[in-house]
């Protein structure tokens, strides 16, 4: 065997080496992504509940022509200690996209809902604890018909529902999830204040305190 044959035969082995050695990594780059699109997102939780509200609330409003704003700030708490810590990691972001206020007319007995969307609040969460959460919810356009006294007027609110996006994270999988999550809590509420009549311009003030029980 001449030395170039010898040369040859050495390199065509190193090709062969070279070739096998590179089959597991190829290989394993293909399974890849099938082991990462087999694994299963985790599913909405339906342990969150409304917790107590300790502090009460007061708000003014200031009537002109039978309608006003009533703004509710407030700590609302979250209760998840019912849920299974298991499956999410510990901290969790609260986004509030709505809040739903109800007011009833004492001396006639209606409810009417009002709505608010915009500036009520996010915070952080923890998973499998009660959490505060800082609520600003403004609704506007609420009707003040005329009357009241001092002592009494006949419209207040009775019950608020507030509407959550819940941003969780899955264990094992890491995978981040979107859960909406409606709770309401009761109102207990007082009202002073005296509203004119329509023709004199329907204007006054009116003056809420009240606490909150989860509904």
């Amino acid at each position: 065997m001449t030395e170039a044959q010898d040369k040859n035969m050495i390199s065509r082995r190193r090709v062969t080496q070279g070739a096998a050695w590179s089959l597991p990594v190829i290989a394993a780059a293909i399974a890849a992504p099938s082991a990462t699109a087999s694994v299963i997102p985790p599913t909405c939780p339906a342990c969150f509940t409304a917790g107590a509200i300790p502090l009460p609330f007061t708000s003014q409003v200031l009537v002109a022509g039978n309608t006003g704003t009533l703004a509710i700030v407030s700590t609302v708490n979250v209760n998840s200690t019912g849920c299974d810590v298991s499956l999410f990691q510990p901290a969790y972001t609260a986004v509030m996209t709505g809040a739903t206020l109800t007011m009833l007319n004492t001396s006639n007995n209606v409810s009417t809902t009002y709505n608010s969307t915009v500036g009520l609040g996010t915070g952080v969460g923890s998973f499998g604890s009660i959490s505060a959460f800082s609520m600003n919810a403004v609704f506007n356009n609420i009707n003040f018909p005329s009357g009241g006294s001092v002592n009494n007027y006949p419209v207040r609110p009775t019950r608020l529902c507030v509407n959550f996006n819940m941003i969780l994270v899955g264990l094992p999988s890491l995978i981040q999830i979107q859960c909406p999550v409606t709770l309401c809590w009761n109102i207990a509420s007082t009202a002073t204040g005296v509203v004119s009549p329509a023709f004199l311009g329907g204007a006054g003030t009116v003056n809420y305190t009240g606490t909150f029980s989860p509904a």
